[in-house]
Protein backbone atom coordinates (compact mmCIF):
# COMPACT_ATOMS: atom_id res chain seq x y z
CA UNK A 1 0.00 0.00 0.00
CA UNK A 2 1.49 3.46 -1.09
CA UNK A 3 0.53 6.38 1.52
CA UNK A 4 1.28 9.99 1.05
CA UNK A 5 -1.11 13.38 0.42
CA UNK A 6 0.55 16.84 0.35
CA UNK A 7 4.42 16.04 -0.16
CA UNK A 8 6.44 14.08 -2.12
CA UNK A 9 6.80 11.17 0.36
CA UNK A 10 5.50 7.77 0.06
CA UNK A 11 5.24 5.56 2.66
CA UNK A 12 5.27 1.71 1.42
CA UNK A 13 3.69 -0.60 3.74
CA UNK A 14 2.83 -4.04 3.39
CA UNK A 15 -0.72 -4.69 4.14
CA UNK A 16 -1.32 -8.73 4.24
CA UNK A 17 -2.45 -8.13 8.16
CA UNK A 18 -3.52 -4.28 8.04
CA UNK A 19 -4.02 -3.99 11.50
CA UNK A 20 -0.61 -4.77 11.49
CA UNK A 21 1.22 -3.55 8.90
CA UNK A 22 5.14 -3.59 8.56
CA UNK A 23 7.11 -0.05 7.08
CA UNK A 24 9.09 -1.43 3.83
CA UNK A 25 10.34 1.68 2.73
CA UNK A 26 10.04 5.51 2.38
CA UNK A 27 10.38 7.13 -0.65
CA UNK A 28 10.78 10.85 -0.58
CA UNK A 29 11.38 13.26 -3.86
CA UNK A 30 10.43 11.29 -6.49
CA UNK A 31 6.94 9.35 -7.90
CA UNK A 32 5.95 5.81 -7.43
CA UNK A 33 3.56 3.60 -8.44
CA UNK A 34 2.39 -0.20 -7.03
CA UNK A 35 2.71 -2.09 -9.91
CA UNK A 36 1.43 -5.00 -8.05
CA UNK A 37 1.35 -6.28 -4.68
CA UNK A 38 5.47 -6.63 -4.11
CA UNK A 39 6.50 -4.70 -6.42
CA UNK A 40 6.85 -0.96 -7.18
CA UNK A 41 8.23 1.21 -9.88
CA UNK A 42 9.60 4.66 -9.62
CA UNK A 43 12.34 7.52 -11.33
CA UNK A 44 15.61 7.64 -10.75
CA UNK A 45 17.59 10.72 -13.10
CA UNK A 46 20.32 10.24 -14.28
CA UNK A 47 21.22 12.88 -16.70
CA UNK A 48 19.72 15.83 -18.36
CA UNK A 49 18.62 12.78 -21.06
CA UNK A 50 18.19 10.06 -19.32
CA UNK A 51 15.24 8.96 -15.83
CA UNK A 52 15.29 5.58 -14.69
CA UNK A 53 12.84 3.78 -14.31
CA UNK A 54 13.03 1.25 -11.86
CA UNK A 55 11.26 -1.82 -11.06
CA UNK A 56 11.75 -2.54 -7.31
CA UNK A 57 10.60 -5.85 -5.32
CA UNK A 58 9.75 -5.59 -1.47
CA UNK A 59 12.52 -9.02 -2.21
CA UNK A 60 15.18 -5.77 -2.34
CA UNK A 61 15.92 -6.72 -6.10
CA UNK A 62 15.95 -3.46 -7.84
CA UNK A 63 16.12 -4.06 -12.12
CA UNK A 64 15.82 -0.96 -15.02
CA UNK A 65 12.24 -1.13 -16.47
CA UNK A 66 12.73 1.38 -18.79
CA UNK A 67 14.13 5.30 -19.58
CA UNK A 68 12.49 8.61 -20.50
CA UNK A 69 14.39 10.76 -22.40
CA UNK A 70 14.59 13.57 -20.29
CA UNK A 71 15.43 14.50 -16.78
CA UNK A 72 11.73 14.15 -14.55
CA UNK A 73 11.13 13.29 -11.07
CA UNK A 74 7.55 13.75 -10.52
CA UNK A 75 5.33 13.03 -12.95
CA UNK A 76 2.50 10.39 -13.88
CA UNK A 77 2.83 7.95 -16.46
CA UNK A 78 1.60 4.71 -17.92
CA UNK A 79 2.56 1.22 -17.58
CA UNK A 80 3.82 0.78 -20.48
CA UNK A 81 5.80 3.76 -20.22
CA UNK A 82 4.37 5.59 -23.70
CA UNK A 83 3.12 8.36 -22.43
CA UNK A 84 4.02 10.37 -19.40
CA UNK A 85 2.87 13.94 -18.49
CA UNK A 86 5.63 16.11 -16.03
CA UNK A 87 5.76 19.58 -15.07
CA UNK A 88 8.08 22.25 -13.22
CA UNK A 89 7.83 25.71 -11.72
CA UNK A 90 9.00 28.66 -13.03
CA UNK A 91 10.10 31.73 -11.49
CA UNK A 92 8.06 34.80 -11.65
CA UNK A 93 7.80 36.86 -14.71
CA UNK A 94 6.05 40.06 -16.82
CA UNK A 95 3.21 37.21 -17.42
CA UNK A 96 3.26 35.74 -14.27
CA UNK A 97 3.41 37.70 -11.06
CA UNK A 98 3.60 34.56 -8.43
CA UNK A 99 5.34 32.41 -10.86
CA UNK A 100 4.03 29.51 -13.20
CA UNK A 101 3.76 25.61 -13.28
CA UNK A 102 5.09 24.49 -17.24
CA UNK A 103 3.55 20.66 -17.98
CA UNK A 104 5.18 18.89 -20.68
CA UNK A 105 4.17 15.98 -22.47
CA UNK A 106 6.17 13.08 -23.65
CA UNK A 107 4.08 10.57 -25.98
CA UNK A 108 4.74 8.82 -29.79
CA UNK A 109 8.33 8.75 -28.06
CA UNK A 110 8.27 12.89 -28.64
CA UNK A 111 8.45 15.60 -25.95
CA UNK A 112 6.96 19.17 -26.38
CA UNK A 113 5.88 21.77 -23.92
CA UNK A 114 1.70 21.11 -23.11
CA UNK A 115 0.65 24.40 -21.49
CA UNK A 116 1.81 26.39 -18.60
CA UNK A 117 -0.61 28.48 -16.03
CA UNK A 118 -0.39 30.63 -13.57
CA UNK A 119 0.10 29.93 -9.55
CA UNK A 120 -2.34 31.08 -7.42
CA UNK A 121 -1.55 33.66 -4.24
CA UNK A 122 -3.20 32.55 -1.34
CA UNK A 123 -2.67 31.02 1.98
CA UNK A 124 -4.77 28.88 3.81
CA UNK A 125 -4.60 27.87 7.84
CA UNK A 126 -7.46 24.85 7.51
CA UNK A 127 -7.46 21.68 8.32
CA UNK A 128 -6.54 19.88 4.51
CA UNK A 129 -4.35 22.71 3.11
CA UNK A 130 -4.94 24.41 0.02
CA UNK A 131 -6.18 22.12 -2.84
CA UNK A 132 -3.76 19.81 -4.81
CA UNK A 133 -1.82 20.85 -7.75
CA UNK A 134 -3.03 18.34 -10.19
CA UNK A 135 -1.43 16.43 -13.07
CA UNK A 136 -2.27 12.67 -14.30
CA UNK A 137 -2.53 10.86 -17.46
CA UNK A 138 -5.88 9.05 -18.18
CA UNK A 139 -5.61 4.87 -17.47
CA UNK A 140 -6.18 4.86 -21.42
CA UNK A 141 -3.32 6.96 -22.43
CA UNK A 142 -5.49 9.29 -24.43
CA UNK A 143 -6.06 12.69 -22.47
CA UNK A 144 -3.82 14.77 -19.55
CA UNK A 145 -5.87 16.67 -16.51
CA UNK A 146 -3.33 19.58 -15.51
CA UNK A 147 -4.19 22.27 -13.37
CA UNK A 148 -3.65 24.16 -9.77
CA UNK A 149 -6.21 25.98 -8.48
CA UNK A 150 -4.71 27.61 -5.43
CA UNK A 151 -5.82 31.03 -4.87
CA UNK A 152 -6.10 34.62 -6.77
CA UNK A 153 -5.03 34.03 -10.29
CA UNK A 154 -5.21 30.21 -10.36
CA UNK A 155 -6.18 29.83 -13.73
CA UNK A 156 -9.12 26.51 -14.25
CA UNK A 157 -7.98 23.21 -14.68
CA UNK A 158 -8.34 21.75 -18.16
CA UNK A 159 -7.65 18.37 -20.19
CA UNK A 160 -5.72 18.04 -22.95
CA UNK A 161 -5.60 15.42 -25.77
CA UNK A 162 -2.56 13.63 -26.27
CA UNK A 163 -2.51 12.93 -29.78
CA UNK A 164 -2.64 15.75 -30.80
CA UNK A 165 -1.47 18.02 -27.60
CA UNK A 166 -4.68 20.46 -27.94
CA UNK A 167 -6.99 21.86 -25.09
CA UNK A 168 -10.26 19.20 -24.88
CA UNK A 169 -11.87 21.70 -22.21
CA UNK A 170 -11.69 23.86 -19.30
CA UNK A 171 -13.42 23.33 -16.29
CA UNK A 172 -15.33 26.10 -13.61
CA UNK A 173 -13.14 27.35 -11.77
CA UNK A 174 -14.84 26.03 -8.41
CA UNK A 175 -13.81 22.66 -9.66
CA UNK A 176 -10.57 22.48 -6.96
CA UNK A 177 -9.32 18.85 -7.53
CA UNK A 178 -9.72 15.88 -10.16
CA UNK A 179 -8.48 12.08 -10.37
CA UNK A 180 -9.25 9.53 -13.44
CA UNK A 181 -11.08 6.37 -13.15
CA UNK A 182 -9.25 2.95 -12.98
CA UNK A 183 -10.16 2.32 -16.57
CA UNK A 184 -10.83 4.41 -19.64
CA UNK A 185 -11.44 7.78 -19.69
CA UNK A 186 -13.90 9.03 -16.80
CA UNK A 187 -13.03 12.02 -14.68
CA UNK A 188 -14.02 12.86 -11.09
CA UNK A 189 -14.24 16.25 -10.55
CA UNK A 190 -14.88 17.79 -6.69
CA UNK A 191 -16.03 21.31 -6.18
CA UNK A 192 -15.39 23.90 -3.68
CA UNK A 193 -17.94 23.96 -0.72
CA UNK A 194 -20.40 21.12 -0.43
CA UNK A 195 -21.70 21.09 -4.63
CA UNK A 196 -21.65 17.29 -5.56
CA UNK A 197 -18.91 15.44 -7.48
CA UNK A 198 -19.30 15.50 -10.96
CA UNK A 199 -17.85 13.58 -13.69
CA UNK A 200 -16.23 14.50 -17.07
CA UNK A 201 -16.03 12.15 -20.22
CA UNK A 202 -15.18 13.91 -23.89
CA UNK A 203 -18.31 11.62 -25.09
CA UNK A 204 -20.60 13.24 -22.54
CA UNK A 205 -19.33 16.15 -20.90
CA UNK A 206 -19.45 17.24 -17.37
CA UNK A 207 -22.37 15.16 -15.51
CA UNK A 208 -23.62 14.28 -11.97
CA UNK A 209 -22.32 11.44 -10.08
CA UNK A 210 -25.63 9.27 -9.24
CA UNK A 211 -26.18 9.69 -5.69
CA UNK A 212 -23.29 11.41 -4.60
CA UNK A 213 -22.39 14.51 -2.28
CA UNK A 214 -19.21 16.51 -2.35
CA UNK A 215 -16.39 14.31 -1.66
CA UNK A 216 -14.76 16.98 0.42
CA UNK A 217 -10.88 15.80 1.32
CA UNK A 218 -8.47 13.23 -0.29
CA UNK A 219 -11.28 10.73 -2.11
CA UNK A 220 -9.36 7.27 -1.93
CA UNK A 221 -10.67 5.04 -5.06
CA UNK A 222 -11.18 1.47 -4.37
CA UNK A 223 -8.67 -0.99 -6.05
CA UNK A 224 -11.63 -1.88 -8.33
CA UNK A 225 -12.88 1.51 -8.59
CA UNK A 226 -16.31 0.58 -7.33
CA UNK A 227 -16.04 2.91 -4.45
CA UNK A 228 -14.58 6.22 -3.45
CA UNK A 229 -14.11 6.90 0.56
CA UNK A 230 -13.91 10.14 1.37
CA UNK A 231 -14.01 12.82 4.69
CA UNK A 232 -16.54 15.61 4.82
CA UNK A 233 -17.75 17.71 7.51
CA UNK A 234 -21.24 17.00 9.10
CA UNK A 235 -21.98 20.26 8.92
CA UNK A 236 -20.34 21.95 5.89
CA UNK A 237 -21.24 25.47 6.94
CA UNK A 238 -18.82 25.56 9.88
CA UNK A 239 -16.62 23.16 9.33
CA UNK A 240 -17.60 20.86 12.22
CA UNK A 241 -17.90 17.25 13.03
CA UNK A 242 -15.60 15.89 10.74
CA UNK A 243 -16.93 12.11 9.40
CA UNK A 244 -15.98 9.60 6.71
CA UNK A 245 -17.90 8.36 4.16
CA UNK A 246 -18.34 5.47 1.66
CA UNK A 247 -19.95 5.98 -2.33
CA UNK A 248 -20.82 3.00 -3.89
CA UNK A 249 -20.99 3.31 -7.63
CA UNK A 250 -23.18 0.69 -8.12
CA UNK A 251 -25.86 1.57 -5.79
CA UNK A 252 -25.75 5.10 -6.00
CA UNK A 253 -25.97 5.19 -2.25
CA UNK A 254 -23.54 7.02 0.41
CA UNK A 255 -22.66 5.42 3.57
CA UNK A 256 -21.47 6.98 6.74
CA UNK A 257 -18.70 4.57 7.85
CA UNK A 258 -18.08 6.40 11.17
CA UNK A 259 -20.26 8.72 13.49
CA UNK A 260 -17.34 9.75 15.21
CA UNK A 261 -14.37 12.42 14.32
CA UNK A 262 -12.46 10.43 11.95
CA UNK A 263 -11.02 12.10 8.92
CA UNK A 264 -8.35 11.26 5.89
CA UNK A 265 -9.89 7.74 5.14
CA UNK A 266 -8.39 5.75 2.53
CA UNK A 267 -8.35 2.07 0.78
CA UNK A 268 -5.41 -0.25 2.05
CA UNK A 269 -6.87 -2.88 -0.16
CA UNK A 270 -9.94 -4.41 -1.79
CA UNK A 271 -11.59 -4.93 1.68
CA UNK A 272 -9.92 -2.76 4.12
CA UNK A 273 -9.52 1.31 4.70
CA UNK A 274 -7.34 3.23 7.46
CA UNK A 275 -8.44 6.76 8.75
CA UNK A 276 -7.32 9.14 11.68
CA UNK A 277 -9.05 9.33 14.75
CA UNK A 278 -10.16 13.27 15.77
CA UNK A 279 -10.27 15.13 19.33
CA UNK A 280 -11.96 18.42 19.40
CA UNK A 281 -9.44 21.32 19.71
CA UNK A 282 -8.99 23.45 22.73
CA UNK A 283 -7.05 27.11 22.78
CA UNK A 284 -3.40 26.11 23.47
CA UNK A 285 -3.70 23.66 20.11
CA UNK A 286 -3.72 26.22 17.50
CA UNK A 287 -5.65 24.17 15.01
CA UNK A 288 -6.78 24.88 11.64
CA UNK A 289 -9.77 23.64 12.34
CA UNK A 290 -12.38 22.31 15.20
CA UNK A 291 -10.18 19.19 15.33
CA UNK A 292 -6.81 17.83 14.99
CA UNK A 293 -5.57 14.41 14.77
CA UNK A 294 -5.11 12.53 18.29
CA UNK A 295 -2.18 10.34 16.42
CA UNK A 296 -3.76 7.25 16.76
CA UNK A 297 -4.91 5.25 13.14
CA UNK A 298 -8.21 3.25 12.98
CA UNK A 299 -8.96 0.43 10.06
CA UNK A 300 -12.20 -1.01 9.09
CA UNK A 301 -12.94 -4.61 7.31
CA UNK A 302 -16.05 -3.06 4.95
CA UNK A 303 -17.39 -6.90 5.12
CA UNK A 304 -18.10 -6.65 8.98
CA UNK A 305 -17.97 -3.11 9.80
CA UNK A 306 -15.84 -3.80 13.40
CA UNK A 307 -13.23 -0.50 14.19
CA UNK A 308 -10.19 -1.52 15.25
CA UNK A 309 -6.84 0.21 16.26
CA UNK A 310 -3.75 -0.06 14.06
CA UNK A 311 -0.40 -1.37 15.93
CA UNK A 312 2.34 0.12 14.23
CA UNK A 313 6.19 -1.24 15.01
CA UNK A 314 8.10 1.62 17.01
CA UNK A 315 8.65 4.51 14.77
CA UNK A 316 7.12 3.02 11.78
CA UNK A 317 3.82 4.70 12.40
CA UNK A 318 3.01 7.76 9.95
CA UNK A 319 3.01 10.13 12.97
CA UNK A 320 6.63 8.99 13.50
CA UNK A 321 7.56 9.07 9.59
CA UNK A 322 5.98 12.48 9.20
CA UNK A 323 7.33 14.22 11.66
CA UNK A 324 4.57 15.22 14.19
CA UNK A 325 0.84 15.95 14.18
CA UNK A 326 1.12 19.40 12.60
CA UNK A 327 2.82 17.78 9.62
CA UNK A 328 0.96 14.64 9.01
CA UNK A 329 0.69 13.28 5.59
CA UNK A 330 -1.68 10.78 5.41
CA UNK A 331 -3.99 10.04 2.25
CA UNK A 332 -4.31 7.71 -1.11
CA UNK A 333 -1.10 7.24 -3.09
CA UNK A 334 -0.43 6.45 -6.63
CA UNK A 335 -1.93 2.86 -7.61
CA UNK A 336 -1.96 1.54 -11.23
CA UNK A 337 -5.50 0.24 -11.99
CA UNK A 338 -3.69 -3.58 -12.31
CA UNK A 339 -3.21 -3.63 -9.13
Amino acid sequence: MLQGAWTERRLLYDVSDPVHPRLICNIANTSAHLVSGNTIEWLKPISANQTDVVLSSLGGNDRRAGTFPFWVTSGSWLPDRSVMAYSRRLPADDSYANGSIEVWLYANQQTSRLTAYAVGISDCFCRFGLPPQVLAVSPDGQYVVAGWEAGKGSYPLAVYRVSDRLLTTSFDPNVTSAFWDRSGHRLFLNKAGAKPTQAWTPEAGVADVLGAAAWSYLPSLSPDGSMVAYTAYADPSSREQPRIYLYDFKQGSIQLLVDKPRTQVLFVNAGWIWYLEERACVPADSCAGSTMPTGNVFAKQLITGAERAVSFAAGEDPVTQSGGLDSLAFGPGEVWPTT
